[in-house]
Order: structure tokens, then sequence, then C-alpha cells
């Protein structure tokens, strides 16, 4: 019997594209929805409380708010786009921005809150319904989300391990990247990485067929490139458009065409919307617009005989 799956990755944290996805399961009548890592977002925006009122500076306004109620709607607002409202002092703040590690721990207390509301969302969300779902940490999430992923009763993380998604039909889900300017929490040398995904891919069936869930992609296929930066992260540009480079796993590509999996998943590049072919294998890259709190995402129908029957692009 064939399966349908809709397959999506860094949402970042926005609430409404995580509702839609939890959704899109009896919209476009799929049998799996995967998130392939990136879950959590990447912005932290300071409120301060004083007087009684409520201030934060968001998208270049300077705003206030008379009551709570307010507040929590603001904040609400923000979260739609993968923002948190961080409630907050201008001390604490400060101190914040002068140590990645208080950072960090700023972030896993919103991180950890959201994906615990999540989690519970989806079980109720999914009750009563045939439809499965998965998920695993990427790169930006944070070790803390971790316990959060595996509390829940029906949505699954998948990370790390081989998941038998059907008779004949297995796949196998790695969340680290290679290092990025911005050193997230998951990173490890392109050497590291594929060592790890050899490891986890090692644990499939020697007949069947295969997908490979990595929010890494492999280098140089098209959905794998992104604007070159110097060394102050600024977008560097050639005849007046941005210089777009490949920053894929070579290991991976190296692995991928030794093995040869049926199909292969991938996130981590935002611009990287589109479909590579490595030998037999073919990939995927939903690409992302989470902060516009659009869900891009890939449908792919697989037969345990056949492998890949049909694929579809889409937005929502």
């Amino acid at each position: 019997m064939d399966l349908s799956i809709l397959y999506v990755a860094d949402i970042h944290g926005s609430d409404r594209c995580f509702r839609k996805w939890l959704n899109a399961g009896t919209h476009y009548g799929v049998d799996i929805l995967i998130v392939g890592g990136d879950l959590t977002g990447k912005i932290l925006v300071p409120v301060y409380r004083s007087n009684g009122r409520w201030s934060a500076t968001w998208d270049g306004d300077d705003l206030t708010f008379e009551t709570e109620d307010e507040y929590a709607a603001f904040a609400r607002r923000l979260r739609e786009h993968g923002v948190y409202a961080h409630l907050s002092s201008p001390e604490e703040v400060a101190a914040i921005r002068g140590s990645v590690e208080l950072e960090r721990a700023a972030f896993a207390t919103h991180k950890v809150a959201q994906l615990s509301e999540w989690i519970d969302l989806a079980d109720s969300r999914l009750a009563g319904t045939s439809i499965r779902a998965y998920v695993m940490a990427g790169n930006d999430d944070p070790i803390d989300v971790d316990g959060v992923l595996d509390s829940g009763t029906l949505i699954w993380d998948v990370g790390d391990r081989v998941t038998e998604l059907g008779p004949g039909i297995s796949m196998a889900s790695v969340g680290e990247s290679t290092p990025t300017p911005w050193k997230t929490p998951r990173e490890l040398s392109d050497e590291a990485l594929g060592e790890k995904m050899a490891k986890v891919v090692a644990g499939l069936p020697e007949s069947g067929i295969t997908i490979w869930n990595f929010h890494m992609p492999p280098f140089d296929t098209g959905v794998d490139v992104v604007p070159r930066l110097d060394d102050q992260l600024r977008v560097q540009y050639r005849a007046g458009q941005p210089d777009m480079i490949p920053v894929g796993a070579r290991s991976l590509r190296a692995l991928i065409a030794e093995r040869q999996p049926t199909l292969a998943l991938h996130g981590h590049i935002h611009e990287g919307r589109g479909r590579y072919t490595i030998g037999s294998t073919v990939g995927f890259n939903p690409g992302s617009q989470y902060q516009d709190g659009v869900l891009l995402g890939v449908i792919v129908r697989i037969s345990p005989k056949r492998g890949l029957r049909s694929y579809s692009f889409v937005a929502g």
C-alpha cells in the first residue's frame, strides 16, 4: 500500500506554521506528517514593565501596552512569526547580549515552554485520526528540548533513529548540520556529521524502500545554496545580485552516492526549495518562509515496491 508524506522543515517557532502543519494532514489527505528539524524560534524581543505598563520595540516601532491582555495579544502575534516576547529588564538584556550562555538559557526557557504547548496541541488535534506525526530537532534546537519531544503520545521524536513508516518503507533521521556562522547548538564537522549519518543509516533494513530524513542537504545539489557572507555576516554581491554559493555537506553527498537511498528529505537552507538527483536517489528541500507565516512543504507518495511514485511542492 502506498504512503503519502507531507514533509516540512525550519518552522522556527512559528505557531501559525505549526498549526497549519497539524491541519495539513486532513487538508491534503496524507498519511504521515514530518517536521525535519529546526522547530524552535531564533528571535527574542525584550519587553519591559514599568508603572503598570509594558513597552517594547518591534519592527522599528516603539510600542506601549496598557493592560496585560494587550501585552498577551502582542506576545501571541509575535509567536505567529516565530518570535518570543521576553519579559525582562534593561540590565538583564545587556547581560544577555554580552553572554552566549545567558542568551541560550533565555531562549531555552521559551523554546521548551512552546514545544510543550505544541506537543499537547498535537496530541489533542491528532486524536481519533490515523495520521502519524514525526518531528526531530535540527541544528538550531537546543538539547533542552529533547525531553519535551519525547513526551508526546501522538507525535514522535525520530532524531538519530530508524523508524518503520510502513511495510517495506523505513526512514533514518539526523538533525545536525555542519558549522554555521551562528554557532548553533547542534553542529558537527563535515567529517563527523558523515560518520554519524553512516552510523544511523547502518540500522536500516538491507532491502526495501529507504528514506533519509537529514536536516542538512548534500553539497552542490542546488538545494544548498545561500548568499555568501563576509566575516561581519554581510551579504556579498556579484553583478548586483547576491553571490550564491553551495554550503551542503560533502560527506553526505558521498554517502548518498555510495548507498543510494530511495528518497532524501532536507531542510536547513531556507532559500534551497527544490529537487535534486544523485544516481537513483531523489532529494527534496521544501524551503522555508516561516517568518511570513507561510508553510512550505513537499508531498511525496511512496510505494513499497516501486519507490517514489509522485511529488508536489505545496505552500499554504
